[in-house]
């Protein structure tokens, strides 16, 4: 009776290992897979392929640089640089802002000129306006969520809005009922961990 009881619990505990074995296999996030590349698939109508295809690559190979200071502006830019984040802060306020980011319709907005602006704005402000300081990891992130939300993943433009936001109040003082804490030039390592994580798929 004994032996026949062992096993009963022997196979219990084979067949138990083995359904355990294929979850993991099969059902775990796969760490390589970054950003989402093989689950956010690019829209079929996306703009400008070649663009889409750059933005695919950035993506995955995003990595943020080791900076002392918060922000450094290049010459002559710190009025632009304000300027900017304030007026994109707005615009995203109209796209996101106040649980508007579910309705969205990315497929119409991604064609449209303040939306290109946004995009190219990003860039000019990592390129050009800023100089080498933690808030350039923060237009990283900002690429990285715009190309996400793209896909039609409105958390990712909540988070695009939340860096704007954040940079915003704490630059040019304006009013806001939150601080997000997420961005690399003000924020807090926890928050910044939650972007990259969500970044990553995780």
């Amino acid at each position: 009776m004994s032996r026949k009881w062992l096993i009963v619990t022997v196979l219990t505990s084979v067949i138990a290992a083995c359904g355990l074995s294929y979850f993991y296999i099969f059902h775990q996030p796969n760490s390589e897979a970054t950003a989402h590349a093989e689950a956010r698939m690019i829209p079929s109508d996306h703009p400008d392929p070649e663009m889409m295809q750059e933005e695919a690559d950035f993506l995955v190979t995003l990595q943020y640089g080791e900076y002392e200071e918060e922000i450094v502006y290049q010459d002559g830019q710190e009025n632009k640089v304000k300027a900017i984040i304030s007026a994109q802060h707005s615009y995203l306020n109209t796209l996101a802002g106040w649980g508007r980011a579910e309705d969205l319709n990315v497929v119409t907005t991604m064609h449209t000129k303040e939306w290109k602006k946004l995009r190219a704005d990003i860039k000019w402000l990592h390129d050009e306006g800023l100089a080498d300081s933690r808030i350039k990891n923060d237009m990283k992130n900002a690429r990285a969520f715009m190309y996400v939300a793209e896909t039609g993943d409105s958390m990712s433009l909540r988070y695009l809005h939340r860096i704007f936001h954040d940079l915003d109040a704490t630059l040019n003082g304006a009013e806001v009922e939150k601080i997000w804490e997420v961005t690399h030039a003000f924020g807090t390592s926890s928050k910044q961990r939650t972007l990259h994580r969500y970044l990553q798929g995780n």
